[in-house]
């Protein structure tokens, strides 16, 4: 889903240490930081989740092979001949991702309310936020995938159609204690698609370059488990917002850094987040 680099040991090492160095002299940011992370522990999120799932097959290529001629009709029968998008339950993919979400929040300290709870959380009184979660969509599409590898100082390659499945989220996230505050929309988007182990071959006998491959194809039962990771990850993602948002507001031109922060509960480390986070949505 997210493309991991591989470094070093050495190389990581002096990175880990650097992030050391770095959060260590910005004395002033680690306080607020900590600060936050411990002020945490017994505030109340509200998490309003949305009714449905919108879903679309953007594999338009079948729009010839299905003979449609009707753009009325072309969304809903594309959907309909969609490989994971028509026949998956709904429910429970909103279910697993909602408690995900749900579990991911708790890890942070926070105390958690539904939509069903709303008359409980507004009798708390301070440390109060708001997460609803906009929108949430699934797109069915091919995703081009190049494997490449040198062999005698020449490149060769090979290209895959791979079966995809994009996961974007809409979120509206606010301090309920802070009312004057601009709102924004912050977005995030996964993807999973099939899984192709392959290598290049070269052949002495012949002196060619053979490429051999197997593809371990996309089930539409992984969706289910895939939606629950992906709540936990963006309750991550939820705090590391609002950490970073109390360290701008704290430290607005008195020692606050460029660095988007991520905290990590299990350990109790900042690092930076890198692409890791919400993207904010310009309104």
């Amino acid at each position: 889903m997210k493309v991991v680099k591989k470094f070093r040991k050495k190389i990581s090492v002096l990175i880990a240490l650097g992030v050391v160095l770095v959060i260590v002299s910005c004395s002033a940011e680690r306080k607020v930081a900590t600060s936050f992370v411990s002020n945490t522990h017994g505030s109340s999120i509200l998490v309003i989740v949305p009714d449905f799932i919108y879903k679309a097959n953007l594999k338009t290529y079948l729009m010839d092979s299905l003979g449609i001629k009707d753009d009325d009709k072309k969304d809903s029968l594309l959907l309909v001949h969609s490989k994971y998008l028509y026949t998956l339950d709904d429910s429970l993919f909103l279910a697993n991702y909602t408690l995900g979400y749900y579990k991911g929040l708790q890890s942070y300290g926070f105390n958690v309310f539904l939509s069903d709870e709303t008359e409980q959380f507004f009798q708390k009184d301070s440390n109060l936020y708001q997460i609803n979660i906009a929108q949430l969509s699934l797109e069915e599409t091919l995703y081009t995938f190049r494997d490449e590898e040198t062999i005698y100082d020449r490149t060769y390659y090979h290209d895959h159609n791979l079966n995809a499945v994009y996961i974007n989220s809409w979120f509206e996230i606010a301090n309920l204690d802070l009312g004057g505050e601009k709102q924004h929309v912050y977005f995030t988007s996964d993807i999973i698609t099939d899984i192709v182990d392959g290598k290049f071959d070269y052949d002495i006998f012949s002196n060619k370059i053979r490429y051999m491959y197997n593809i371990d194809t996309l089930k539409q039962d992984v969706l289910y488990p895939l939606a629950f990771r992906l709540g936990r990850q963006y309750a991550g993602y939820t705090f590391d917002l609002l950490l970073n948002k109390e360290l701008d507001r704290n430290l607005k031109g008195k020692g606050r850094s460029t660095t988007y922060w991520h905290y990590n509960p299990l350990n109790s480390t900042f690092t930076p987040a890198e692409s890791d986070k919400f993207d904010i949505l310009e309104q």
